[in-house]
């Protein structure tokens, strides 16, 4: 498609203003059009096309991998829209090569390595000549959209520079008034799917957000445990978050708390009137404060991010965090604390204090359901828990499920009439950390205690290769909260052995894996490599040695100035065509629609012009063209094809 004058640079404006780089638009626009200005050409030939082709390959992924190397997280996603915004600047050279050559155009398999692959072992493969400015001038239009503002403007200027372009093909006999209409028509309907699409997005967004949040095992509304589940809990060994502190402080950081519960359905735990509010961040941007209290020690946490997003695993009494670089951070009076940080890794430093800030008990958090009221009634009664004082029923609690045992496998259902619970404290006295902590919440509450239902993280694995506290999937723990002495305190009463009998059933290559883990974590928090003037003088110096060894030696030709200026092809210089005239006066011209072929074999000499129709044509038409010495035999035949027709 052939562009009017001056609709590139148009493009390459819309595509500056969008994108906020005027001074690349200014400057891509001024050499998108300088073919009008200047007349000389370049005699390029095909692999001078598919060298610049290449090195546009070559430019296209080196820029993507500098942006990921160079761009802050999420790199992929950043670095993959960068690299599109910029195609304008990165495709030029094909353009200028297209523009400023002798024909005008570019062969196709100057763009495809494969077709000169095919024609390689196949001359006979068409490779037509294409016109690249079209694609080009689509190319202009979708970088534009890249930074996805959503405004009217933006796709008015698209019907705008469409029109333009469309105009210029217009067809003489086409009514101007209803080509315009259909025009008008299109771009208003265009514009109403256009808005219709993006409500429509937009609700399927807000829908699928909440239906995963819902899903989620760290969701701070809901925790679906696994209770009365037959079969072996599927273990995790990824590493899920990273806690660098001292050794002595292992004890107070044992229990990294993300979510409180309050009242247990079926066998999920709810939180209920426990709305996520939003934190305002300190002067700095980066602080977040919990509680009133004053900071005492100090934790720092790497923890990693599920769409950018984490419910930070915190240890109890964070009243501030620090270093926590968050969008946004929202918190419910339970203390689950949900930031919005971006990117696969999250750091923060949790402070602690002497008191906690979180919710005082209600109801809610005394309630047993009602399916397991006569199962922990019992309980109370064996335990002789009446009248007792709050210590010694934490003790007696503490003591009684010390007798039980941990298993993360169950061989059946509990029986009819039972409830997992009830099963768990009267029959099996086996399980995993949720029994345990839900068993434990509910006998405190039938005891007269307030209790809440806890998840989070253990902290129980040092490594020596990073130096920290590595958290798995497997860690993720469960545990109660109860208040008693007028404060919440952590209540876990998990049998100690769970850490050794998950442990023992790690995979033998655990520890290369972990290295592979260790690996890609200290990739993902490199710092961002960073280019100064040296860089930039050494891309320039690269780029014209490129220039000079694909141009070097080329032939140039100057064109009259003018939209009509005649330009060359292919063997437009074969001495054949001298010959066409002779034997045009000597034997009459051509039939209309006759080929160059036809009539000369139809004349006297038809012996005498097969080699030089051969070799001309092969000249026209052959993309590898002629040797020197056929291109010598052909000037040679027609020399004295000529002499003899004088």
């Amino acid at each position: 498609m052939s562009m009017p004058p001056l609709l590139l640079g148009a493009a390459l404006a819309f595509w500056g203003w969008r994108s906020g780089n005027y001074a690349a638009a200014a400057a891509l626009a001024l050499l998108a059009e300088s073919p009008r200005l200047l007349s000389w050409r370049l005699d390029l030939r095909h692999r001078e096309f598919s060298r610049i082709a290449d090195s546009c390959t070559v430019a296209f992924a080196g820029l993507l991998v500098w942006l990921f190397a160079t761009l802050e997280a999420p790199r992929t996603a950043r670095a993959v829209l960068t690299t599109l915004l910029w195609l304008p600047a990165v495709l030029m050279p094909i353009l200028l090569a297209q523009r400023f050559s002798s024909t005008g155009l570019m062969p196709l398999s100057a763009l495809f390595r494969y077709l000169r692959k095919l024609k390689e072992r196949e001359p006979s493969t068409p490779d037509p000549e294409i016109d690249l400015t079209g694609v080009y001038f689509a190319v202009c239009l979708v970088a534009a959209g890249i930074p996805n503002m959503r405004d009217e403007l933006f796709y008015a200027g698209v019907v705008l520079l469409v029109a333009w372009a469309l105009a210029a093909a217009r067809p003489k006999h086409a009514f101007a008034g209803a080509w315009a209409a259909s025009l008008i028509g299109a771009a208003g309907l265009g514009y109403g799917a256009h808005k219709g699409l993006a409500e429509l997005q937009a609700s399927i967004e807000n829908w699928v957000s909440g239906w995963v949040l819902s899903g989620l095992a760290a969701d701070p509304y809901r925790s679906s445990t696994d209770l009365g589940s037959v079969g072996r809990l599927k273990e995790d060994e990824t590493i899920v978050l990273r806690v660098y502190a001292p050794e002595q402080d292992a004890g107070r950081l044992r229990l990294l708390h993300r979510a409180s519960f309050t009242s247990l359905r079926g066998n999920t735990w709810i939180a209920r009137n426990a709305p996520m509010a939003p934190l305002q961040a300190e002067a700095d941007g980066t602080t977040w404060r919990l509680g009133a209290a004053a900071p005492q020690q100090r934790a720092r946490i790497v923890t990693r991010l599920e769409d950018g997003k984490a419910l930070l695993a915190l240890p109890a009494g964070t009243v501030r965090l620090s270093g926590l670089p968050a969008a946004s951070v929202k918190r419910n009076v339970f203390g689950a604390t949900l930031a919005d940080l971006g990117g696969d890794w999250g750091p923060y430093v949790a402070e602690t204090g002497a008191a906690e800030d979180y919710a005082p008990p209600s109801d809610e958090d005394l309630q047993v359901p009602e399916r397991e009221r006569a199962a922990f009634a019992r309980l109370f009664t064996h335990l002789s828990l009446k009248g007792l004082a709050e210590k010694e029923i934490l003790d007696r609690i503490r003591l009684h499920f010390a007798a039980f045992s941990y298993s993360t496998y169950r061989d059946a259902p509990a029986p009819a009439g039972s409830t997992p619970l009830a099963d768990f404290l009267e029959r099996s006295k086996s399980g995993h950390c949720e029994y345990f902590a839900a068993a434990t919440t509910l006998a405190l509450r039938a005891a007269g205690i307030p209790a809440r239902y806890a998840t989070g993280f253990a902290l129980v694995e040092h490594s020596e290769l990073e130096e920290a506290y590595v958290v798995r999937a497997r860690h993720a723990h469960a545990w109660t909260r109860a208040y008693v002495g007028g404060r919440w305190i952590d209540l876990d009463t998990t049998p100690p052995s769970w850490v050794l009998e998950e442990q023992s059933r790690s995979p033998a290559w655990q520890r290369l894996m972990d290295f592979a883990r260790w690996a890609a974590y200290r990739w993902s928090q490199r710092g961002a490599l960073e280019g100064g003037p040296g860089w930039y003088a050494a891309l320039a110096l690269l780029a014209a040695v490129l220039a000079w060894r694909i141009l070097r030696g080329k032939r140039t030709s100057r064109l009259a100035r003018g939209a009509a200026a005649a330009r060359r092809t292919p063997g437009d210089d074969s001495e054949l065509y001298a010959v066409e005239k002779l034997l045009a006066a000597r034997f009459g011209p051509r039939e209309a629609g006759e080929t160059l072929h036809t009539w000369m074999l139809k004349t006297p000499k038809a012996n005498e012009l097969r080699d030089a129709l051969t070799l001309h044509y092969r000249y026209r038409f052959d993309p590898r063209g002629l040797s020197d010495e056929e291109r010598a035999a052909l000037r040679a035949h027609c020399l004295a094809l000529a002499q003899s027709l004088h």
